[in-house]
């Protein structure tokens, strides 16, 4: 059984020093207003929520949503129809039991994607964090590969001015950290999904500037036409449209 019977820790508190992050929303994002950030937010919900459904499913529809599940993470690509054929489902269904319970979180991420098969390591952990965040994302961050690669300690989140994390706990923390200054800047977050947006806006950006030599001046309609899409096919709901002047 993955669960423990002590609830894995929420967000451990470390020291860092002002957020890039921060920044980034007070000069790029918060000028265009909310509505737009909320859009995709709500789009991000409604993913998760198919994360939880899986815990109760029958048997004989879970392979069609666990399928839905996966297509939500960016990395899964082909190997979609291996993880669902080879994953045994009360694994997957003991998994998002426990974590909605607070049993499995950060700490356990190894752990749940080594009950995953159908598709190497590193996909694994990107769904594992998947169903680890969609089962509880009021209280476990999203730790794919883009926001933190424990491998090669590259991602979103090593570029925002925090140190270096040693751990998917220790992101986590940073995480929680994040969630919080953006509600002092008037972004409150309900639960971690407004992060995993304005990180997800924040990588695009990066990627934009990968490709484009230089990011034009302005805030959020600056990543349009093709940071905001971008944004929204990192997070996996890319089948929706947000009108940024709305």
């Amino acid at each position: 059984m993955l669960a423990s019977k002590t609830p894995a820790p929420n967000n451990l508190p470390i020291g860092t020093g002002p957020s890039s992050v921060a920044r980034l929303f007070r000069e790029r994002v918060a000028p265009c207003g909310l509505e737009p950030l909320r859009q995709l937010e709500a789009s991000v919900d409604a993913k998760l929520a198919a994360v939880r459904e899986l815990e109760t499913v029958s048997a004989d529809r879970f392979p069609q949503q666990f399928a839905t599940v996966l297509r939500g993470v960016l990395s899964v690509r082909s190997y979609g129809p291996r993880i669902v054929a080879e994953t045994d489902r009360s694994g997957v269904q003991a998994t998002v039991q426990a974590a909605r319970e607070g049993y499995l979180g950060p700490a356990q991420l190894t752990e749940v994607a080594d009950r995953l098969a159908g598709a190497p390591e590193e996909v694994r952990r990107d769904v594992a964090s998947e169903l680890l965040h969609g089962a509880a994302p009021d209280r476990v961050a999203l730790l794919a590969r883009w926001v933190w690669n424990p491998s090669r300690r590259t991602g979103v989140l090593s570029e925002l001015g925090a140190p270096t994390a040693d751990s998917y706990v220790h992101a986590q923390a940073r995480l929680g950290e994040i969630r919080l200054e953006l509600g002092a800047l008037g972004f409150p977050c309900a639960s971690f999904t407004g992060v995993d947006v304005v990180l997800a806006l924040t990588y695009a950006a990066r990627l934009q500037l990968a490709t484009d030599g230089q990011l034009r001046s302005g805030g959020l309609e600056a990543l349009l036409p093709g940071g905001y899409p971008l944004a929204s096919m990192i997070l996996g709901v890319r089948r929706q449209v947000f009108d940024a002047d709305r």
